[in-house]
């Protein structure tokens, strides 16, 4: 597994992993019981956060109270026949590949 870090302020984290999510400040103020101007004042590094706030942030958000503090990201090594798949799925035309999404969802769902 790689670690890399991110230099940037929880505020800034914590408004990545907003966007990511595709979310507004609306929605996520909404998901944490909270009003839009907090979680602006959040992400503009205005106050200090309790750790529970932190780790509920984590949960909504779907990312680790690692990440949010720190900045770290964890990201799994792949084997071989990972990495030799995603060779092989990277050199098939646009619409293989979107069969073969297709065919991969349907087999995820059984």
């Amino acid at each position: 597994m790689s670690t890399t870090l991110k230099e940037e302020t929880l505020g800034q984290r914590l408004k990545a992993a907003r966007v990511r999510k595709n979310m507004t400040q609306e929605e996520l103020a909404e998901a944490m019981l909270t009003t839009k101007s907090m979680i602006s004042y959040y992400e503009n590094d205005h106050g200090d956060m309790k750790q529970s706030m932190i780790a509920e942030f984590a949960d909504v958000l779907g990312t680790t109270v690692e990440y949010l503090i720190c900045g770290v990201i964890k990201t799994p090594e792949l084997d071989a026949d990972s990495v030799e798949l995603l060779k092989l799925f990277g050199a098939m035309d646009e619409k293989t590949r979107q069969i073969m999404l297709v065919q991969m969802r349907a087999v995820a769902y059984i």
